[in-house]
């Protein structure tokens, strides 16, 4: 009897870990894919502050890592950034701004953003290549940023090139984004997000940064690996330098050099798009931001589509903290894409209860949004 009950224990464990059986769409409308969490039982999102808090008109994207020197080193796409604050004065392909302090509610001064890499003289040095960047981590005082360039090579003028450039690979700086170089490889497989795991120390390096990743042809499930710390611009193919999650046993994770043994970590059957995750250190618990679009079909993700979870480690088990079909009134207009929806671990509260959100998005919303964030704990 002992044994038959720790079985079903460990089958109840397994389960709690991997997507299993998900919720399904019910007919009065999109059901979450994970039970309400335990611990957040709501969000209070402060919409009516976001106009006064948007900057760097006309261009988005806008993913972040925490450096070293406490400021956030954050890309953009297509657009002037912060110096040039329009879609066409300063444009860039691709740009790297730094960012300064923490924002304020009714503060929009509280925050300053300033190009690092992009079109001078509004920045301060050169952008060589271009493309989109969907994740950026800073480890050990190197800056990495996951994505997909144009370089000479590709295109007579990769620096104002629109559009997700043909390399897939890890662009890397050594001198807070001033000056960026490209792995050599490329792979046909994008790459992940990365887990926000904090503010870089120099001395405390962990030996793995987590990334959530989608498998080609599969948009309902996220899959994680975890990458060594010092060879996160080596071509994961070869070497040992990634690992994946292989499921989760009563001693911990499993993992497997081998892309082929990786299980689930999330699932949605109304489809994934643009996952990001952070760590609350203060309330002990991963964060995960997930879009997702019912029809099946992406052009009908918004910024408005999105869901939050949480969960104590990086796999699970998720639990549902909001799961909205028009967050913040904005389907309407930001329809047709879904860029993330991103919480710099720096501008979670010492609490763990408040947080500040960057996203963007189509017309008004091409444009680095902020809104605030206060969760109701239980």
């Amino acid at each position: 009897m002992r044994v038959a009950a720790l079985l079903a224990i460990g089958a109840a464990l397994l389960a709690a870990c991997t997507p299993g059986a998900l919720r399904k769409p019910s007919a009065a409308g999109v059901r979450a894919p994970y039970p309400q969490s335990r611990l957040i039982r709501a969000v209070a999102w402060d919409f009516a502050d976001m106009p006064r808090q948007r900057k760097a008109l006309g261009s988005d994207l806008w993913p972040c890592g925490w450096g070293a020197d406490d400021a956030l080193y954050c890309a953009w796409g297509d657009g002037g950034g912060f110096d040039g604050n329009d879609d066409h004065i300063g444009r860039a392909s691709l740009g790297f701004a730094r960012i300064t302090g923490v924002p304020g509610v009714g503060r929009p001064g509280a925050i300053a953003g300033r190009n690092v890499w992009g079109s001078p003289p509004y920045a301060e040095a050169p952008a060589n290549f271009g493309g989109k960047v969907g994740s950026v981590i800073e480890v050990n005082r190197v800056l990495y940023a996951n994505g997909g360039f144009w370089t000479a090579e590709d295109t007579p003028d990769p620096v104002h090139k629109s559009g997700r450039g043909p390399r897939s690979t890890v662009a890397w700086s050594t001198d807070e984004g001033h000056t960026w170089r490209l792995a050599d490889w490329t792979t046909a497989q994008p790459l992940g997000s990365f887990l926000d795991p904090g503010r870089d120390t120099p001395g405390m390096v962990p030996p793995f940064v987590y990334l959530y990743y989608q498998r080609p042809g599969d948009d309902r499930h996220l899959y994680l690996e975890r990458v060594r710390s010092d060879l996160l611009a080596v071509d994961p193919r070869i070497g040992e330098s990634v690992e994946y999650f292989s499921g989760a046993r009563f001693r911990g994770a499993h993992w497997s050099a081998r892309e082929s043994d990786a299980r689930a970590v999330f699932a949605d059957r109304n489809h994934v798009e643009g996952p990001t995750g952070v760590y609350d250190a203060a309330l002990g618990r991963y964060l995960l931001t997930v879009g997702h679009y019912a029809s099946g079909n992406d052009d009908d993700s918004s910024a408005g589509q999105v869901g939050m979870f949480e969960a104590p480690q990086p796999w699970g088990p998720w639990s549902t903290v909001g799961y909205y079909e028009d967050w913040g009134g904005l389907r309407a207009e930001t329809t047709g894409d879904f860029l993330s929806l991103r919480i710099p671990s720096k501008w979670i509260s010492a609490d763990g209860r408040s947080v500040w959100a960057v996203f963007s998005g189509l017309k008004s919303f091409d444009s680095f949004n902020l809104v605030h964030g206060t969760f109701e704990l239980r």
